[in-house]
């Protein structure tokens, strides 16, 4: 994980719940200790999950392009040591945006694969064209991708498919995936089968003998985060785009069934056969 947290008592929740699931970091830079961590007023309607997120970001903006150039490239060098599997790198905006950009440039320098996740969605700026030229799979929602593509004046925004197509003109180079809230995923790829533009789309959802399927959606804050990391672990394990979408809804809609963020992740002793890693 590279990210920056205050000396304080959220920072110290934080890193503790990072131990907890034995996600690895350098405690020396990732704190910072003249600001405090970024903290977010969350706001969910109880009868359809549905959220609203205030975001004050707080040491998020410590963050710099030589703190994510160093831990990206060090880590990199480890994972080619040990032999390990095919590296991958997630992106988001709650960090400044430049660093968010140095981040997928160095990613691509290292031969990692890039995925950047447009979250929050930008208001009052336009995204850097550089963003789309170093993300190999880019992940927005609805509401992303519509502001991503609120300048294409050929396109309907109500037209999900049409929009994710204009980010490849735009440079994505593999993939853009949307999530579609209840309705899964829609994988839009140059890969497999093809049309005369050699683009395919393909639209998944979670497994239809997931347990969990049964139970009340209670809460969405984090479905968006839990989808992009199980996606990103799904594919480092071999899996298809189509395959890695497919396990990915159904991560996020055991998340959605439990309250909070990442209290809400399923472990992988919670993870049912048909979501385990292969």
């Amino acid at each position: 994980m590279v990210c920056k947290v205050g000396a304080d008592a959220f920072g110290t929740e934080l890193l503790g719940s990072f131990r907890d699931v034995n996600l690895q970091y350098d405690e020396s830079p990732v704190v910072a200790p003249d600001v405090s961590t970024g903290v977010a007023q969350i706001i969910v309607d109880t009868k359809t999950g549905d959220n609203q997120i205030i975001v004050i970001p707080g040491a998020n903006h410590a963050l710099t392009s030589s703190d994510v150039r160093a831990a990206i490239t060090s880590m990199a060098q480890d994972n080619q040591e040990q032999g390990g599997r095919p590296m991958i790198v997630v992106v988001q905006l709650e960090i400044k945006p430049a660093v968010a950009l140095e981040a997928l440039k160095v990613a691509k320098e290292v031969g990692a694969i890039t995925i950047f996740n447009p979250a929050p969605a930008p208001e009052g700026w336009e995204i850097d064209s550089n963003f789309y030229r170093y993300a190999d799979i880019i992940i927005p929602n609805e509401t992303e991708l519509r502001s991503l593509c609120q300048r294409e004046e050929t396109i309907q925004t109500d037209d999900e498919e049409a929009m994710a197509k204009t980010l490849f003109a735009r440079g994505v180079s593999t993939a853009v995936i949307v999530t579609l809230g209840a309705r899964g995923a829609m994988v839009v790829s140059k890969s497999g089968k093809e049309d005369e533009k050699g683009v395919q789309t393909e639209f998944v959802c979670a497994p239809s003998e997931l347990p969990c399927n049964s139970e009340p959606v209670v809460d969405t804050v984090g479905a968006g985060d839990s989808f992009c990391g199980s996606l990103s672990a799904y594919l480092s394990a071999g899996l298809s785009l189509g395959e890695a979408a497919t396990k990915a809804c159904g991560v996020a809609s055991m998340s959605v069934r439990k309250r909070g963020a990442q209290s809400s992740y399923p472990r992988a002793k919670d993870l049912p056969d048909i979501l385990l890693l292969p």
